[in-house]
């Protein structure tokens, strides 16, 4: 397990020096995460006359449903007309998935349908070729059909045109989950779109992984989809959400659409009346975080108070988080942070970067297990309280900003190596 985030020296673990009084273990067990999401290959369309659209079946910034044969044919027609096409291994958990892997330096667990026949130049030959080794696709159902392909084409005034074809992604079966990854993990997660159609296997599969990771104790992430869906969605995400989820990740737009305040300070208050961690992107304003800490645990921020529409919110943001369950007297805690470095100069893709600050808090969250197992009588777990991070909410902030950073300067919303170096503050 590496660090979570550049650290000083002195911060790393596990303990190793000579001096040090602490008891380290040699567990060498895999600190994975587990992702249960649609297997989906992103087709990126580039030169797109405007009036090419219609003839493709396309509508100008909107989203449409496809069928197998209609995406065959759109794929031959932009084979004639020589227009630059790109595959690209996608999903929203993948995406997560795989960064987690980079950065912590530990497997990940995809589980999914993928086709059974999977020939070379084919979308889902890419998927497997794109997907780094670290990620492990054992766990993959195959089935008989096509893989998922959303389509995304770029037309010379920057407009995106989308479309999807959901293929075999959601004939995934509750019976497929392997319940024993799933109680070893050390965080699971997934998406409202493998539940966003109810007569989809997939639907009832998020449920018995999110049952089965809800009694063995293994902390669940959540991310929204698009702004429509999670509106559409509403009130069966928040029966979702106070049932299973720890931890809910969303844009600014979906945390308007679940609680029906554009402030993201206000929709995390809401929504932590439902989860015990929640992370809103926000665009060129950065990320909001906020969760639980005990009162007896509390750390105050070394650095100035903020007020928004709650007074002083960054106040006591130099602590760690902690299960709402696990809090003796549970108090509320919020931060938030501008982007780094004020964002890149040039934006060079604007998805995937909520899947990189999720994955970046999700391998905090799995750091604080592993150092309590490897190193069981430090400091950091001495205290009477289970914490669910390693390090503290305006750390777990910083990391996360870093990383979606990292996804916004470059083309692919995936990582291909962790994170270089960064400013540092001790407030770990």
């Amino acid at each position: 397990m590496r660090f979570p985030g550049i650290r000083k020296g002195k911060y790393y673990f596990p303990v190793t020096e000579k001096k040090s009084t602490l008891t380290t273990t040699t567990t060498v067990k895999p600190w994975y995460i587990v992702g249960l999401d649609e297997v989906l290959v992103d087709l990126e369309i580039h030169g797109c006359p405007q009036s090419l659209l219609p003839e493709l079946g396309l509508v100008s910034g909107e989203s449409v449903q496809f069928s197998a044969d209609e995406i065959t044919r759109l794929l031959n027609r932009v084979s004639e007309l020589g227009l630059e096409v790109r595959f690209a291994a996608g999903g929203t958990i993948a995406n997560t998935l795989c960064n987690y892997t980079h950065l912590s330096g530990e497997p990940a667990i995809l589980l999914g349908a993928i086709p059974d026949v999977i020939r070379p130049g084919t979308p889902a030959f890419a998927y497997v070729a794109q997907t780094p080794k670290a990620v492990n696709l054992d766990y993959l159902v195959p089935v008989a059909g096509h893989v998922g392909i959303a389509v995304t084409c770029f037309t010379p005034d920057g407009e995106r045109s989308f479309a999807v074809a959901p293929g075999i992604s959601g004939d995934y079966h509750p019976e497929d989950i392997p319940e024993d990854v799933v109680r070893r993990a050390s965080v699971v997660a997934t998406s409202v779109y493998c539940i966003a159609n109810p007569n989809r296997p997939i639907a009832k599969s998020v449920i018995r992984m999110l049952e089965i990771a809800h009694d063995a104790n293994v902390p669940v992430a959540f991310g929204m989809g698009t702004s429509a869906l999670v509106r559409r969605m509403r009130d069966e995400l928040m029966d979702v959400l106070h049932k299973y989820v720890n931890i809910a990740a969303m844009n600014v737009r979906e945390a308007e659409a679940l609680t029906g305040s554009s402030d993201p300070l206000i929709a995390g208050q809401m929504l932590l009346d439902a989860v015990d961690a929640v992370l809103i992107t926000e665009g060129a304003r950065g990320l909001t975080m906020c969760g639980y800490t005990d009162d007896s645990v509390k750390r105050a921020t070394r650095d100035g108070l903020h007020s928004g529409s709650i007074d002083n919110y960054n106040q006591y943001e130099y602590s760690r988080l902690v299960l709402r369950k696990n809090c003796k007297d549970p108090l509320r805690i919020f931060t938030h942070i501008h982007p780094y470095l004020g964002g890149p100069q040039k934006l060079c893709n604007t998805s995937g970067a909520g899947d990189a600050a999720l994955a970046a808090f999700l391998h905090d969250v799995a750091a604080t297990r592993y150092h309590a197992e490897t190193v069981p009588d430090s400091k950091k777990h001495s205290q009477g309280i289970e914490f669910l991070t390693y390090s503290s909410l305006s750390r777990n902030a910083q990391y996360s900003n870093r990383v979606a950073y990292e996804v916004l300067r470059n083309n692919s919303p995936r990582l291909e190596a962790p994170i270089g170096n960064d400013k540092e503050n001790d407030n770990d």
